[in-house]
């Protein structure tokens, strides 16, 4: 578990370094000049909406509903993916290789969809914005491994549980970024989120050391990527699916070394003849590509914070499918405690929309 740490701590100091520092025309309130628009044919058709006058209130309708399938769909893409990705660990205890791999069967599905298109040049971030996007590409790929690392080391639930915290370490990025406060009742509501993990993580049952830090890891860095996807989709011609695609392939490039570094050729060894495990890591892989495709679908429609809170909701069908499917053994103390972080966020985000 030693090394799991050390990895831990060399993705943290890279992300101190100045490579990873904000834009300045993010903090000086510069317009950057590559203002970005979403493709709507994404989601839906340009044909399938109505014109008149009843336009505005099918739209004003049909606006809110694509959200909320949108987390739906992500919601249930990622507990698929948290069983299969368990289940694979279980089997094969080698976090830093599978979430390489998953990273680059991530990148592999991407490429083909570009073949697929008629599009075989991969979009290239340009000028400034393109330093947010190799931020965000470390910010995925080391979140990805501080995950699974987690999920290898402790059971899902409490994974999920520490990741209940991450709409607070949204907002001291988001506050790094852009250099605004928000209204001190805000950040008062972060209070019970903190409390409640705070509680559960006392539960002896189901407490590990090296899934807490590697939880509270990947907080921070999926927090780093959200606010610097943010801006890269606010500033580039890169729609949401393709900023996601160029990420991934990205970080599963920084991903190779730090797998090969640290475990070596402990994959190979473990996967080989195995077809049947070979099948569900490539499985798994694909389930954390698209889940992760359909949240900057998501993003692209709401702030960082609001995805956080939604990410925040999202683990309460995760936890609970844990417990059902994986028979993850959970305390009264981790009960409670998720609960009060779950309300916290609610509290949250409500302070958030009134306050902010």
């Amino acid at each position: 578990m030693l090394r799991y740490t050390l990895v831990l701590l060399l993705f943290v100091g890279l992300v101190s370094t100045s490579a990873f520092n904000p834009p300045k025309s993010l903090t000086s309130g510069g317009v950057s000049s590559f203002p970005v628009e979403m493709e709507s044919s994404h989601l839906l058709p340009p044909s399938s909406l109505p014109t008149g006058g009843s336009s505005l209130s099918y739209t004003s309708l049909l606006e809110p509903a694509t959200t909320v399938s949108l987390f739906l769909l992500w919601y249930a893409l990622n507990v698929m993916y948290n069983i299969i990705n368990k289940r694979v660990l279980n089997r094969l205890p080698h976090p830093i290789s599978i979430s390489t791999v998953q990273l680059l069967t991530g990148s592999m599905y991407y490429l083909a969809t570009l073949l697929i298109r008629g599009k075989p040049k991969l979009p290239c971030p340009v000028h400034a914005p393109a330093k947010a996007i190799y931020a965000s590409a470390f910010g995925h790929m080391a979140g990805q491994t501080a995950t699974v690392i987690s999920l290898e080391a402790g059971a899902v639930s409490f994974t999920h549980i520490v990741k209940s915290l991450e709409p607070f370490f949204s907002a001291v990025f988001t506050f790094f970024s852009t250099r605004k406060l928000m209204d001190v009742r805000v950040y008062l509501s972060l209070i019970p989120v903190v409390g409640g993990v705070g509680l559960a993580c006392l539960d002896k049952l189901s407490y590990n050391h090296v899934a807490f830090l590697a939880a509270m890891s990947s907080n921070a860095f999926f927090a780093m990527r959200g606010v610097k996807s943010k801006y890269a989709l606010d500033n580039t011609d890169l729609d949401a699916p393709n900023l996601f695609g160029v990420v991934t392939v990205l970080s599963a490039i920084m991903a190779i070394p730090f797998a090969i570094g640290f475990e070596g050729g402990a994959l190979y060894s473990g996967l080989k003849g195995d077809f049947d495990l070979i099948k569900k890591v490539i499985i798994s892989g694909l389930f954390h590509y698209l889940n992760n495709e359909v949240m900057y679908w998501t993003l692209s429609r709401v702030t960082p914070v609001t995805l956080a809170v939604g990410n925040t909701v999202k683990r309460v069908f995760i936890i609970a499918a844990s417990v059902i499917v994986l028979g993850n053994k959970v305390g009264t103390k981790s009960i409670v405690g998720s609960g009060v972080a779950i309300s916290g966020v609610m509290l949250y985000s409500l302070a958030k929309m009134k306050y902010a």
